[in-house]
């Protein structure tokens, strides 16, 4: 790589892949049986924003002139496995939610340090359309993440209460 636009491009096509596998595990985590309505409806929506997600990622490409290169992210596989593995042991319910919605925390995390980033890469080569695109999608995994950071502490709380040994 050359110049920053080549980095640009090879760090936008590790998102594209991101947001890709995102989609994939969310399935996965719909799968494994969510039982907790609220985190069921948070991953159904996430899958679907990955979505919208991928377009804008397109939009930005288009706008730049330039088809994705294929890059593959190595984070967004480790915690894909991890949730397989996971899968193998056994559990209850509500352990299985609160893993899921960790699962769905790593990968929120993952792609806001991304689509920071890939902003202040697009910042810098004066891509204002793409900066545009990736602001949007920032902002809503932002949003998420607050979502399920909420989320976490009251299911954390209820799977601690009912862990909790009986005093007397």
């Amino acid at each position: 790589m050359k110049s920053a636009n080549e980095v640009f491009l090879f760090e936008l096509a590790a998102m594209q892949d991101i947001e890709r596998e995102a989609r994939s595990i969310l399935g996965l985590l719909i799968g494994a049986r969510v039982h907790n309505d609220t985190l069921k409806r948070i991953i159904e929506d996430m899958a679907s924003a990955s979505n919208q997600h991928l377009e804008r990622i397109d939009s930005c490409l288009r706008h730049l002139g330039t088809a994705p290169l294929q890059t593959r992210s190595a984070p967004i596989r480790g915690v894909q496995e991890d949730f397989q593995d996971f899968l193998r042991a056994p559990h209850n319910d509500a352990v299985r939610d609160l893993f899921a919605l960790n699962t769905a925390q790593r990968i929120t995390k993952l792609a806001i340090a991304g689509y920071e980033h890939l902003t202040d890469w697009a910042t810098i080569i004066g891509a204002v359309t793409c900066t545009q695109c990736l602001l949007k999608n920032l902002v809503e995994k932002t949003e998420t993440s607050q979502q399920l950071r909420k989320l976490n502490q009251t299911l954390s709380e209820q799977l601690l209460a009912t862990a909790a040994p009986a005093r007397s």
